[in-house]
């Protein structure tokens, strides 16, 4: 177990932070096995392009002591004791299962991105203040530390400036279009034994035994479990931290950083391109993830994060 020092916030402010999000025109376009539909970009993850109006206030910003590091709750499996979604079966109606779908899954999308982006403040923060050319604290440099440990980085690289950069092209969000469609394929529209039984809506796979439950026609040879999670909420999130951190969706993070030096942001149906690794099926899951997408209009559940 972590012994971190943890920001507390209260879950009003998680909430704040996730209804603070301003839906876009359907058109405009930005995007493991995962998925987005998202962010505005308003600097580059390798450090602001185009960054002046948010260095009006950079100065003090990065001078105050006052932004303090976020470290959320740790992200992990769970036991699946208690069945905590809706019985989407017994909705016969498809349009009127796929709402109920949505609005049950949404509000935690929503609530695990404005997570990532206190985390992503904070990387911002000391952004601004190494090009303002100023040194990081002890105890920021500390955090840096945590929060690399967190996202699965090594601090090999002793640059901070490098080390921050790195960092935020993990500490992004993940647009809401690809993580609803993706959770609405793999779990049969919240109807599978695994959404059912583990509140894991995104056949997420563990490794070790009991870790989860065990595939009933799982092929010979392979020892693969698929994970459970106490609620449905740590099933997003921690979909959305594998997104961020496994090495199969580095592709899916670049295309999401470019979008972000381009001043763009990127729909779930382009990341849906970095999703090849997510099944065995490579592109021809990826094609079906863009087209449930495109069929569902999902870009419509497109948010701006402003940071």
């Amino acid at each position: 177990m972590n012994t971190w020092k943890f920001l507390v916030v209260s879950p009003l402010l998680l909430m704040t932070l996730a209804m603070a999000l301003v839906p876009v025109a359907e058109g405009v376009a930005f995007v493991n096995k995962l998925m987005p539909d998202e962010p505005v970009a308003e600097l580059s993850s390798t450090r602001p392009v185009a960054a002046e109006e948010r260095l009006n206030g950079a100065s003090e910003l990065a001078a105050a002591a006052e932004v303090s590091a976020y470290h959320p709750n740790l992200v992990k499996l769970g036991q699946a004791n208690t069945y905590t979604p809706p019985d989407f079966s017994k909705i016969e109606i498809a349009s009127r299962r796929k709402e109920a779908f949505y609005n049950y899954l949404l509000p935690m999308v929503h609530k695990a991105n404005a997570e990532v982006l206190l985390e992503r403040q904070w990387l911002l923060a000391m952004a601004d203040k190494l090009i303002l050319q100023q040194s990081l604290s002890a105890v920021e440099l500390k955090e840096l530390t945590k929060v690399e440990s967190r996202y699965r980085l090594s601090a090999g690289d002793k640059q901070p400036a490098n080390r921050v950069s790195a960092l935020l092209l993990r500490v992004d969000v993940v647009p809401a279009s690809l993580t609803v469609a993706q959770a609405a394929k793999e779990s049969g529209w919240g109807t599978s034994r695994f959404a059912t039984e583990g509140n894991n809506f995104f056949g997420i796979w563990c490794f070790y035994q009991g870790c989860g439950l065990k595939p009933l026609r799982r092929r010979e040879g392979l020892a693969h479990e698929v994970g459970t999670f106490d609620t449905v909420e740590e099933g997003v999130r921690y979909y959305i931290r594998t997104i961020n951190t496994h090495v199969a969706y580095e592709y899916l993070r670049e295309l999401r950083a470019d979008g972000r030096k381009q001043n763009q942001f990127q729909l779930g149906e382009v990341l849906a391109n970095g999703l090849v690794s997510y099944s065995e099926r490579g592109m021809s899951y990826v094609r079906e993830v863009q087209s449930m997408i495109r069929y569902n209009k999902l870009h419509r559940f497109t948010r701006i994060y402003r940071v």
